[in-house]
């Protein structure tokens, strides 16, 4: 095939046209909704030890712990993000007033031997929002992440501290309700309402 000497510029303008079209779709796909993350958040041995000063309602405990496995499982094969988070406490009144529930060191503190870990990206905090945890943010930032799946305990305080949180940070926050820990079925009900009135997405294990 020939072209005519004045076929050349107009051949190279849509030649620049196209590569911008494909530059661009590149650097979209790299930013959008399915970059996924999975925040796990508390599971650790004194919060559901129902000897313990601070812990969620442990009735149904199994289910729960199949609940929260299942999904990492599910984002870990899918190669999405999973990341735990631990709450540590070194205030010396805190930590008197809770048993030690959460002290920094402490016995029982760790996450729990029956949730399944994944990978080593386990952020402390000491606030109820996990993202007060910069290194988290950042992570989260890094791998481009938009989307961010929420689950763990507890559901009153830390999770929806957190949820907060990652709406203020412009995240796509989806709540996993069944993977959900609260210090009784009254207060996960109330959670739930506040969820589903403040239109955030709520999800069950099998719709992941």
């Amino acid at each position: 095939m020939k072209f005519i000497k004045s076929d050349m510029p107009v051949l190279l303008i849509s030649c620049i046209i196209l590569l911008f079209i494909v530059i661009s779709l590149n650097d979209s796909y790299g930013q959008t909704a399915d970059n996924k993350a999975l925040i796990v958040i508390d599971i650790q041995e004194n919060l559901v030890n129902q000897n313990s000063k601070i812990h969620i309602d442990t009735s149904g405990i199994d289910l729960f712990f199949q609940n929260l496995n299942t999904s990492i499982t599910q984002f870990d094969n899918n190669k999405d993000l999973v990341v735990y988070v631990v709450n540590e406490w070194t205030d010396p009144f805190k930590n008197l007033f809770t048993g030690n529930a959460c002290k920094k060191g402490g016995i029982g503190v760790g996450l729990d031997k029956r949730l399944l870990l994944v990978n080593d990206k386990i952020y402390s905090k000491s606030k109820p929002n996990a993202l007060k945890n910069k290194d988290l943010l950042n992570h989260l930032r890094d791998n481009n992440i938009s989307e961010v799946y929420v689950m763990g305990l507890l559901a009153e305080g830390c999770v929806k501290a957190t949820i907060q949180g990652l709406i203020k940070e412009n995240f796509n926050v989806i709540v996993i309700e069944d993977a959900l820990g609260s210090k009784s079925s009254n207060k996960k009900s109330k959670v739930l309402d506040y969820l589903h009135k403040n239109n955030i997405k709520t999800i069950k294990t099998i719709d992941i």
